[in-house]
Order: C-alpha cells, then structure tokens, then sequence
C-alpha cells in the first residue's frame, strides 16, 4: 500500500485534529492515506473510556479509544489516516504495537506491546500509548512515543487510567538523549508495518 509520510513539525493540538477528520472523511470516500508525524504543543486529551468525572476544564475529549493521556513537546506523534491493511481490528492494534516495538528496536532497546492492546512498554514501564477510532475501515488518531519529554506532565492525570509512575521515554530508557529526528527516521522505517498486509507479525 502506497502511503505518503508526511512530518507536520510542530503542530497544536486543535486544528490538526480538525484536519484528520477531514483526512478521515476523504479516505473513506477514496482518497489516498497519509501517516502524519507530529510534535504537539502540551495538551491532554480524553478518550472514550475516560469517566466523566476525569475530563475537568483544559482536557479535550475525542472519538479515540481508551482514556487520558498527554501530547506534548518531546513526544512523537503518529497518526496512520488509512485504509486498514485487513478487516481486522485486532490485527490493526498488533500492527500499531509492532510499530512501537520496532521504534524502540531501532535504538537498540527491547520492548514488549501491553495484553490490551494501549501501549508499548520498555522493563515494565510506558513509553507508547495507543488510541485509534475506526470508521468504514478507516483509521484516524494512532501512537504517542515519548521521545524526550520534559518534566513530568503525567503527573496531573492518571494516564490510560494507570499510575503516572509507570510512564517513561526513549531517553530514559536509553539513558542519554534520543533527538526528535532520529525518532522520526526510525518510525518512518517502521510504517511498512502498519501498511503491508503481507507482512507477517
């Protein structure tokens, strides 16, 4: 499947979401996927399975799965708008954790996908969190890979309703700095993943 690779930057949060839904719709209709790669200004966002009572002023609820998490600076955002490989939605999961482990192999560390399906884990702690919508078998939202995330924005929320103990970065995880770049060329090498329907798991 020839899908273009497309790296936004810098982007805030609410007109890019604006802009994937467009994407969305015209995907649906025909038009050619697009996986967007994007560094966004802070914001939290909330998920399907949030509770009302989590989503208080500032956290902006959205169609994705799961519950609250953070996109900020340092982190890489990957949003795969496409057509589904197959019909699947749990080959569709498997395939955006397989990205995340592959990203993580690239710098030489071993990660493990969580049993559920939301997120990707290096010894036990978080450094990928997966929420998607699909509609007509067309992807929208995708994988958050905290690259080098500054300070500690999870602490002001229970991420994917776990402890914001458990979240960490490539970084960390490495123990010296990964640049937002050298992300960006390892989850570019990585989209066959998410697109190849031949590609075995």
């Amino acid at each position: 499947m020839a899908v273009e690779i497309e790296n936004l930057g810098q982007k805030p949060y609410g007109p890019l979401l604006v802009q994937m839904r467009e994407l969305h719709e015209a995907v649906q209709r025909g038009a050619a996927g697009r996986v967007w790669l994007v560094e966004h200004e802070p914001v939290y966002t909330a998920g399907r399975a949030t509770p009302p009572d989590e989503i208080t002023d500032g956290i902006v609820p959205i169609e994705r799965g799961g519950k609250i998490t953070y996109h900020g600076p340092g982190q890489l955002t990957v949003y795969p708008i496409v057509a589904l490989p197959k019909r699947d939605l749990r080959d569709w999961l498997k395939r955006i954790e397989t990205f995340g482990v592959h990203v993580a192999n690239a710098f030489g560390l071993e990660a493990v996908p969580s049993v559920d399906g939301t997120g990707v884990f290096i010894n036990g702690r978080k450094f990928a969190s997966i929420g998607v919508h699909i509609k007509r078998w067309v992807n929208m939202h995708g994988i958050g890979i905290n690259v080098s995330v500054a300070g500690d924005p999870w602490q002001q929320v229970r991420p994917c309703g776990l402890s914001p103990d458990i979240m960490t970065d490539l970084s960390t995880a490495l123990g010296h700095t990964v640049l937002m770049q050298e992300a960006i060329e390892a989850a570019s090498d990585a989209v066959s993943v998410l697109l190849d329907a031949d590609d075995p798991l």
